[in-house]
């Protein structure tokens, strides 16, 4: 795989787990603050997260499938880290909003 392919793999990573993701967990986070929280909009702000993050990883994997002829890259690795700290965060909110529906019951 050429530097430009790996470095365009990358960017859509970055696009999309720390782009369209994050701002969708973050929305998703604004809305929750509200008192009157809308179930439905966090659902759906958390539900485009995914869509974002499952985007980025078949960017990753095409890359992947070139493991073998790979150099290293230090924009790839950025846009995997970024990828698996924005799961993290998509984790963390929904058991959280998990946590918080089982206590107010």
């Amino acid at each position: 795989m050429k530097d430009a392919e790996l470095n365009q793999i990358s960017m859509t990573m970055l696009s999309q787990a720390g782009g369209k993701a994050k701002k969708n967990i973050q929305e998703a986070l604004v809305v929750m603050e509200q008192s009157e929280a809308d179930a439905d909009r966090v659902a759906e702000y958390l539900g485009n997260a995914h869509e974002a993050l499952v985007e980025a990883h078949k960017a990753q994997n095409r890359a992947i499938k070139h493991s073998d002829t790979l150099t290293y890259s230090l924009l790839f690795t950025h846009a995997q880290d970024t990828l698996m700290n924005t799961e993290e965060g998509l984790f963390l909110v929904q058991h959280f909003i998990k946590i918080i529906n089982n206590k107010l019951k």
